[in-house]
């Protein structure tokens, strides 16, 4: 692919080296000579200098030719103007790296028709849905999170005498809220219909609202080893966004905050969260709050040094897991060194999701289940589309494909039956085998790079 990357900090960097040795032709822009300068040293790779959001540094790029246009410069404004101008040249498509995305999830609709990026990603949404799922993983074989966390994928393994293994999907009651999407057996994915059985050792692919599927998980028996008490440190974007995902699990959480007015703060928008005014790294404290008999540890502040010495006390006094937040990517392998159970970059994870989709060739791949053998496509329905005022079952989808859940334009989520009828703006998250996925995106009109 021919590809143009706007912005040459950590994100822009990592995906710069990654994508060249891949053998992609690559175009990079950034104000900053000495960056410029560092990136000729090290990669065969084309350079311009100057501002990424300005038309005339976009045509000496050439991006009306390229085929993917990366807005991933550290100002918002920078990369929506980035995204919009490289459009309207002839960039095939562009993702949109956003730091706050706040307005935007208030009028999603509006952001995508007028700034026509094809896939927005926000660090802190990156960041705060990884951590949720990693405090879940234990519970579950995995877990991943679309639609800014109000639909979640969940896999559970069906155990001998378990209370579904022996019968057949049609005879278990499924609750209004969720869809059995699939089976995994013996490393072979299959869309069940009514009438299979569920056995020993298959892993089923549940997808739905989180409430709902924590309801279904207690009634197949794999909350045994969940975290059900979580302590939390920051105040920042992230910290909030992962209280309210733990909250949404029903996950018993307190959270530290230095600073009092952000305390304050928080303890308006966290109704079911206690919210501690304390320090840390203050071990007195910890002790009194009995921190070291919590599940897991989660330091999330915007200070990678805090963030790892609390989480580091808390490991001392006897916290199971412990989850650290980082904002310099090289220091990744060093926290694991140092005893922290998981470290998460939010600049890694927002590159490593670029680099699926530039793998995957797909923009509307979301996730890739077994390797390939199947996906979960998030597809946007047209005004224009031939699927619109139809329902669900009149539609056409081919057997193989599920449409799992719906955003609606005013932000709502539908798990569809068939009766549903499909709206114009509709976000649709759709598992798909791999073999029909062409299918699938040639009904909603999405053309396959």
């Amino acid at each position: 692919m021919n590809i143009l990357i706007v912005g040459l900090g950590e994100v822009g960097s990592y995906l710069a080296k990654v994508l060249s040795t891949e053998g992609h032709s690559i175009t990079v822009i950034d104000p900053d000579k000495d960056r410029i300068r560092r990136v000729v040293d090290l990669l065969d790779v084309q350079t311009v200098h100057g501002d990424g959001s300005r038309p005339d540094v976009l045509d000496r790029a050439e991006a009306h030719s390229c085929d993917l246009l990366l807005a991933v410069a550290n100002d918002d404004k920078v990369n929506m103007l980035t995204a919009l101008f490289g459009k309207r040249m002839g960039a095939k498509k562009t993702v949109l790296r956003l730091r706050d995305t706040s307005a935007v999830r208030r009028s999603r609709t509006f952001f995508r028709k007028n700034l026509q990026y094809d896939l927005l990603l926000s660090l802190d949404d990156l960041a705060a849905e990884e951590i949720v799922k990693l405090v879940r993983q234990s519970a579950a074989l995995g877990v991943e999170n679309f639609a800014e966390g109000k639909v979640q994928l969940r896999r559970f393994k069906l155990e001998e005498g378990g209370p579904f293994t022996g019968h057949l999907v049609k005879d278990i009651k499924i609750p209004s809220g969720m869809l059995i999407t699939a089976i995994d057996r013996d490393h072979e994915v299959i869309v069940p219909g009514g009438d299979d059985d569920l056995r020993v050792g298959d892993e089923l692919f549940v997808l739905g609202e989180p409430k709902v599927i924590a309801t279904f998980e207690k009634k197949i028996g794999g909350r045994k080893t969940a975290a059900r008490n979580v302590v939390v440190f920051g105040a920042a974007g992230i910290a909030q966004q992962v209280c309210q995902g733990l909250e949404r699990e029903h996950v018993d959480v307190r959270v530290i905050v230095e600073r009092r007015s952000e305390a304050e703060r928080l303890s308006e928008v966290l109704k079911n969260v206690v919210v501690l005014h304390a320090d840390a790294t203050d071990l007195n404290f910890l002790q009194e709050e009995h921190v070291g008999d919590a599940d897991a540890f989660l330091g999330v502040s915007l200070d990678d040094e805090r963030n790892l010495m609390s989480c580091q006390l808390s490991r001392n006094l006897g916290v199971e897991r412990t989850i650290a937040l980082v904002q310099k990517p090289d220091y990744v392998s060093l926290y694991q060194q140092l005893g922290i159970d998981t470290a998460v970059s939010p600049r890694l994870l927002c590159a490593n999701r670029i680099l699926a989709f530039v793998r995957s060739r797909s923009i509307s791949t979301i996730a890739t289940i077994e390797e390939g053998k199947a996906e979960v496509l998030e597809l946007e329905i047209q005004a224009g589309s031939p699927l619109v005022g139809r329902a669900l079952k009149d539609a056409g989808f081919p057997r193989g494909c599920v449409v799992a859940a719906i955003t609606r334009e005013d932000g709502g989520v539908v798990i569809p039956r068939g009766d549903d009828e499909i709206r114009a703006s509709d976000q649709m998250v759709v598992f798909v085998l791999a073999d029909v996925v062409d299918d699938v995106l040639d009904l909603v009109g999405i053309e396959r790079e």
